[in-house]
Protein backbone atom coordinates (compact mmCIF):
# COMPACT_ATOMS: atom_id res chain seq x y z
CA UNK A 1 0.00 0.00 0.00
CA UNK A 2 2.89 2.51 0.95
CA UNK A 3 4.24 1.66 -2.44
CA UNK A 4 1.00 2.24 -4.68
CA UNK A 5 0.50 5.57 -2.24
CA UNK A 6 4.25 6.73 -3.20
CA UNK A 7 3.70 5.58 -6.80
CA UNK A 8 0.66 7.80 -7.05
CA UNK A 9 1.95 10.67 -5.69
CA UNK A 10 5.13 10.51 -8.13
CA UNK A 11 2.81 10.33 -11.19
CA UNK A 12 0.51 13.87 -9.39
CA UNK A 13 3.98 15.82 -9.46
CA UNK A 14 4.70 14.84 -13.05
CA UNK A 15 1.55 15.07 -14.49
CA UNK A 16 1.28 18.58 -12.79
CA UNK A 17 4.57 19.12 -14.10
CA UNK A 18 3.50 18.50 -17.75
CA UNK A 19 0.22 19.79 -17.54
CA UNK A 20 2.00 23.30 -16.68
CA UNK A 21 4.42 23.13 -19.76
CA UNK A 22 2.37 21.61 -22.48
CA UNK A 23 -0.65 24.10 -21.66
CA UNK A 24 2.00 26.92 -22.90
CA UNK A 25 2.74 24.27 -26.35
CA UNK A 26 -0.83 24.51 -26.77
CA UNK A 27 -1.36 27.61 -26.47
CA UNK A 28 1.74 28.31 -28.61
CA UNK A 29 0.35 25.89 -31.47
CA UNK A 30 -2.68 27.16 -31.15
CA UNK A 31 -2.48 30.99 -30.88
CA UNK A 32 -2.87 33.34 -34.05
CA UNK A 33 -0.90 36.17 -32.37
CA UNK A 34 2.42 33.64 -31.95
CA UNK A 35 2.13 33.31 -35.76
CA UNK A 36 1.88 37.41 -35.97
CA UNK A 37 4.68 37.47 -34.33
CA UNK A 38 6.99 35.71 -36.31
CA UNK A 39 5.49 37.83 -39.56
CA UNK A 40 6.20 41.36 -37.88
CA UNK A 41 9.60 40.36 -36.07
CA UNK A 42 11.36 38.61 -38.93
CA UNK A 43 9.42 40.35 -41.82
CA UNK A 44 7.65 37.32 -43.56
CA UNK A 45 6.00 39.44 -46.44
CA UNK A 46 9.21 40.48 -47.34
CA UNK A 47 10.57 36.78 -47.19
CA UNK A 48 7.78 35.02 -48.59
CA UNK A 49 6.96 38.11 -51.20
CA UNK A 50 3.61 37.39 -49.81
CA UNK A 51 1.56 40.69 -48.19
CA UNK A 52 0.31 40.52 -44.47
CA UNK A 53 -2.89 39.82 -44.81
CA UNK A 54 -2.41 36.93 -46.60
CA UNK A 55 0.09 35.57 -44.17
CA UNK A 56 -2.60 36.24 -41.51
CA UNK A 57 -4.92 34.23 -43.23
CA UNK A 58 -2.66 31.41 -43.64
CA UNK A 59 -2.19 31.92 -40.19
CA UNK A 60 -5.58 31.80 -38.54
CA UNK A 61 -5.81 28.33 -41.59
CA UNK A 62 -3.02 26.52 -40.06
CA UNK A 63 -4.20 26.95 -36.62
CA UNK A 64 -7.86 25.94 -38.00
CA UNK A 65 -5.74 22.55 -39.63
CA UNK A 66 -4.90 21.45 -36.32
CA UNK A 67 -8.05 21.48 -34.72
CA UNK A 68 -10.47 20.21 -37.44
CA UNK A 69 -10.18 16.50 -40.02
CA UNK A 70 -8.26 17.19 -42.94
CA UNK A 71 -5.60 15.68 -43.48
CA UNK A 72 -3.62 17.83 -45.76
CA UNK A 73 -3.14 22.09 -45.34
CA UNK A 74 -4.25 22.98 -48.68
CA UNK A 75 -3.94 26.94 -47.83
CA UNK A 76 -4.24 29.23 -50.66
CA UNK A 77 -3.44 32.27 -50.86
CA UNK A 78 -3.94 35.59 -53.74
CA UNK A 79 -0.56 36.60 -54.63
CA UNK A 80 -0.01 39.64 -57.52
CA UNK A 81 -3.54 38.51 -58.37
CA UNK A 82 -3.38 34.62 -58.58
CA UNK A 83 -4.97 32.68 -55.98
CA UNK A 84 -2.13 29.70 -55.69
CA UNK A 85 -1.72 27.28 -52.82
CA UNK A 86 0.87 28.71 -50.03
CA UNK A 87 2.66 25.53 -49.24
CA UNK A 88 4.34 22.73 -51.70
CA UNK A 89 3.26 19.28 -51.31
CA UNK A 90 6.21 18.06 -49.22
CA UNK A 91 5.87 21.01 -46.95
CA UNK A 92 1.72 19.93 -46.44
CA UNK A 93 3.51 15.88 -46.06
CA UNK A 94 5.42 17.66 -43.05
CA UNK A 95 2.50 19.85 -41.46
CA UNK A 96 0.73 16.64 -41.37
CA UNK A 97 3.61 14.97 -39.39
CA UNK A 98 3.12 18.05 -37.35
CA UNK A 99 -0.32 17.60 -37.00
CA UNK A 100 -0.15 14.22 -35.70
CA UNK A 101 2.58 15.29 -33.23
CA UNK A 102 0.58 17.95 -31.55
CA UNK A 103 -2.40 15.33 -31.77
CA UNK A 104 -0.09 13.30 -29.49
CA UNK A 105 1.12 16.03 -27.45
CA UNK A 106 -2.69 17.46 -26.58
CA UNK A 107 -3.71 13.91 -25.68
CA UNK A 108 -0.57 13.91 -22.86
CA UNK A 109 -1.84 17.29 -22.09
CA UNK A 110 -5.50 16.28 -21.18
CA UNK A 111 -4.63 13.04 -19.64
CA UNK A 112 -2.32 14.67 -17.42
CA UNK A 113 -4.99 16.71 -16.19
CA UNK A 114 -7.68 14.27 -16.11
CA UNK A 115 -5.00 12.44 -13.52
CA UNK A 116 -4.09 15.74 -11.65
CA UNK A 117 -8.04 16.40 -10.94
CA UNK A 118 -9.26 12.30 -10.26
CA UNK A 119 -6.02 12.09 -8.03
CA UNK A 120 -6.58 15.46 -5.83
CA UNK A 121 -10.38 14.61 -6.16
CA UNK A 122 -10.20 10.89 -4.81
CA UNK A 123 -7.64 11.28 -2.18
CA UNK A 124 -8.18 14.12 -0.87
CA UNK A 125 -11.58 15.25 -1.23
CA UNK A 126 -13.48 11.68 -1.58
CA UNK A 127 -11.35 9.25 0.22
CA UNK A 128 -9.82 12.09 2.96
CA UNK A 129 -6.75 10.06 3.31
CA UNK A 130 -4.53 12.50 3.46
CA UNK A 131 -4.29 15.50 4.83
CA UNK A 132 -4.31 18.54 2.41
CA UNK A 133 -0.90 19.42 3.89
CA UNK A 134 0.51 16.68 1.75
CA UNK A 135 -1.62 18.25 -1.23
CA UNK A 136 0.58 21.19 -0.35
CA UNK A 137 3.71 19.37 -0.19
CA UNK A 138 2.77 17.39 -3.45
CA UNK A 139 2.25 21.46 -5.30
CA UNK A 140 5.62 21.88 -4.16
CA UNK A 141 7.51 19.28 -5.35
CA UNK A 142 5.81 19.72 -8.73
CA UNK A 143 6.28 23.15 -9.01
CA UNK A 144 9.76 22.30 -8.13
CA UNK A 145 10.77 19.75 -10.81
CA UNK A 146 9.25 22.30 -13.43
CA UNK A 147 11.34 24.75 -12.14
CA UNK A 148 14.46 22.89 -12.43
CA UNK A 149 13.80 20.59 -15.45
CA UNK A 150 13.26 24.20 -17.57
CA UNK A 151 15.96 25.70 -16.02
CA UNK A 152 18.37 22.77 -17.21
CA UNK A 153 16.39 22.54 -20.81
CA UNK A 154 16.64 26.78 -20.56
CA UNK A 155 20.57 26.31 -20.47
CA UNK A 156 20.73 23.89 -22.99
CA UNK A 157 18.98 25.92 -25.60
CA UNK A 158 20.89 28.96 -24.83
CA UNK A 159 24.22 27.21 -25.45
CA UNK A 160 23.22 24.55 -28.40
CA UNK A 161 19.69 25.60 -29.74
CA UNK A 162 20.51 24.19 -33.18
CA UNK A 163 21.60 20.95 -32.38
CA UNK A 164 18.93 20.54 -30.11
CA UNK A 165 16.30 21.40 -32.92
CA UNK A 166 17.95 19.58 -35.47
CA UNK A 167 17.50 15.96 -32.96
CA UNK A 168 14.11 17.24 -32.54
CA UNK A 169 12.80 16.71 -35.57
CA UNK A 170 15.09 13.38 -36.34
CA UNK A 171 13.44 11.96 -33.45
CA UNK A 172 9.88 13.03 -33.76
CA UNK A 173 9.79 12.46 -37.39
CA UNK A 174 10.26 9.47 -39.39
CA UNK A 175 10.67 11.23 -42.54
CA UNK A 176 13.09 13.61 -44.02
CA UNK A 177 10.06 16.16 -45.14
CA UNK A 178 11.17 18.24 -42.27
CA UNK A 179 14.47 19.14 -44.38
CA UNK A 180 13.04 22.37 -46.17
CA UNK A 181 14.47 25.30 -48.23
CA UNK A 182 14.68 28.60 -46.88
CA UNK A 183 15.02 30.15 -50.19
CA UNK A 184 11.62 28.41 -51.91
CA UNK A 185 9.77 27.03 -48.94
CA UNK A 186 7.22 29.43 -47.33
CA UNK A 187 6.77 27.81 -44.39
CA UNK A 188 10.51 27.97 -43.29
CA UNK A 189 10.30 31.56 -44.68
CA UNK A 190 7.50 32.64 -42.59
CA UNK A 191 8.90 30.85 -39.36
CA UNK A 192 12.54 30.75 -39.49
CA UNK A 193 14.96 29.40 -37.08
CA UNK A 194 15.02 32.32 -34.93
CA UNK A 195 11.41 31.93 -34.30
CA UNK A 196 11.64 29.08 -33.09
CA UNK A 197 14.35 29.54 -30.62
CA UNK A 198 12.32 32.55 -29.20
CA UNK A 199 9.60 30.43 -28.65
CA UNK A 200 10.98 27.45 -27.00
CA UNK A 201 13.03 30.01 -24.66
CA UNK A 202 9.33 31.68 -24.24
CA UNK A 203 7.47 28.33 -23.37
CA UNK A 204 10.15 27.66 -21.46
CA UNK A 205 10.47 31.02 -18.98
CA UNK A 206 6.41 30.61 -19.08
CA UNK A 207 6.61 27.22 -17.59
CA UNK A 208 9.26 27.94 -15.43
CA UNK A 209 7.16 31.28 -13.84
CA UNK A 210 3.97 28.90 -13.14
CA UNK A 211 5.97 26.39 -11.23
CA UNK A 212 7.25 29.32 -9.33
CA UNK A 213 3.72 30.27 -9.07
CA UNK A 214 2.68 26.31 -7.93
CA UNK A 215 5.45 26.33 -5.53
CA UNK A 216 3.92 29.60 -4.11
CA UNK A 217 0.23 27.92 -4.04
CA UNK A 218 1.71 24.82 -2.19
CA UNK A 219 3.02 27.28 0.66
CA UNK A 220 0.54 29.35 0.89
CA UNK A 221 -1.67 26.11 1.11
CA UNK A 222 0.62 24.82 3.78
CA UNK A 223 0.97 28.01 6.11
CA UNK A 224 -3.20 28.59 5.42
CA UNK A 225 -3.55 25.21 7.25
CA UNK A 226 -1.02 25.10 9.79
CA UNK A 227 -3.22 28.81 11.00
CA UNK A 228 -5.98 26.95 10.95
CA UNK A 229 -4.69 24.17 12.69
CA UNK A 230 -3.42 26.61 15.80
CA UNK A 231 -7.21 28.24 15.58
CA UNK A 232 -8.48 24.73 16.01
CA UNK A 233 -6.04 24.46 19.20
CA UNK A 234 -7.16 27.95 20.51
CA UNK A 235 -10.92 27.69 20.50
CA UNK A 236 -11.04 23.89 21.12
CA UNK A 237 -12.84 23.21 18.10
CA UNK A 238 -13.44 19.90 16.21
CA UNK A 239 -10.79 18.55 14.42
CA UNK A 240 -11.37 18.39 11.24
CA UNK A 241 -13.07 22.10 11.56
CA UNK A 242 -11.68 24.29 8.61
CA UNK A 243 -10.16 27.22 9.21
CA UNK A 244 -13.05 29.32 7.72
CA UNK A 245 -15.33 27.64 10.37
CA UNK A 246 -13.38 28.85 13.08
CA UNK A 247 -14.30 32.36 11.90
CA UNK A 248 -17.58 32.01 11.75
CA UNK A 249 -17.79 30.71 15.11
CA UNK A 250 -15.54 32.89 17.11
CA UNK A 251 -18.07 35.52 15.49
CA UNK A 252 -21.47 34.15 16.42
CA UNK A 253 -19.72 33.98 19.90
Amino acid sequence: MLAVRWVGSALFVVAAMLFVVLSNVRVAALEPRVYSYSFSTYDAPAATGIDRAQLDFAARDIVRYFRDDRELLTTRVVVDGEEQALFTPKEALHMRDVKSLFGRVFRLHELAFVYVVAYVGAVFVWARERPLTQLARLCVWAGALTVGVLAVAAGATLVGFDALFRQFHVLSFANDFWELDPTRDHLVQMFPRDFWFDVTLGVGIAAMLEGALLMLLGVSLRLWLQRGARDRRRVGARPDALPGEIDVGLEST
